[in-house]
């Protein structure tokens, strides 16, 4: 039984690598660590079986915008807010933070997402334990409805249709810039036509293996809106 169970485990931890996302950042699995040196920020995950690796092409079209969201808005804000809307492993969180987010908020209807999110945020330095509470993320189990206020970026990582029946509730936090990604291709329009009906206006699109992610600006978009 040890020895299936041992040659499960690795089937799928085999099949993780670290991989470079952006400019800056490289998404590290935790038994990596000692072989990630470079001049990339580390972002390191302990994936799970059935959490993912955060190399979906969806999370890493969200972390390629969240870097730029982050890059544009450095000159006026320096350490923008973040909410991290159906957080997973925590990754975007993570990447915000260490991009130079300020205060950042993940949250999840998943207790076990939750669960694994603080367990990568232990992983990158960012726990809560009272001696850098400005490195780390507050965390909670609920749903959109749970967070009010204004955030200089939201993002949001989930599939088509739970983005579109939450664009309300998303596009009511955002304060500059929302990052919608996990949107299968056939449902793009459906999803850019929900948040511009919340009076969000489309800045940006990408498409990578079938997925798309899209890039939303509160106010009037101009020529100096995006880079």
């Amino acid at each position: 039984m040890k020895k299936r169970k041992r040659a499960r485990n690795e089937g799928w931890t085999g099949r993780v690598r670290s991989v470079d996302v952006g400019e800056r950042l490289r998404l590290v699995p935790y038994w990596e660590q000692s072989l990630a040196a470079s001049d990339r920020i580390n972002v390191i995950i302990d994936p799970g079986p059935s959490f993912g690796s955060g190399d979906h092409p969806s999370t890493l079209m969200a972390l390629e915008l969240l870097e730029r969201a982050v890059k544009k808005l450095s000159g006026r804000i320096p350490s923008p807010s973040l909410v991290d809307a159906g957080t997973g492993t925590g990754v975007l969180s993570i990447a915000g933070k260490a991009l130079g987010c300020g205060f950042t908020v993940g949250f999840d209807i998943d207790a076990a997402a939750v669960y694994a999110a603080r367990r990568n945020l232990g992983l990158n330095g960012m726990a809560r334990d009272g001696r850098a509470p400005h490195h780390s993320v507050d965390l909670l189990v609920g749903g959109a409805n749970s967070i009010k206020g204004s955030f200089d970026i939201v993002a949001a990582n989930l599939a088509a249709p739970t983005l579109i029946r939450l664009s309300r509730s998303l596009s009511e936090l955002v304060g500059t810039f929302l990052i919608l990604s996990g949107i299968a291709k056939v449902m793009e329009d459906a999803v850019v036509t929900a948040y511009q009906a919340a009076h969000l206006n489309l800045v940006a699109q990408e498409e990578k293996d079938g997925w798309s992610a899209a890039l939303f600006r509160r106010g009037e978009v101009t020529h100096k809106a995006w880079p």
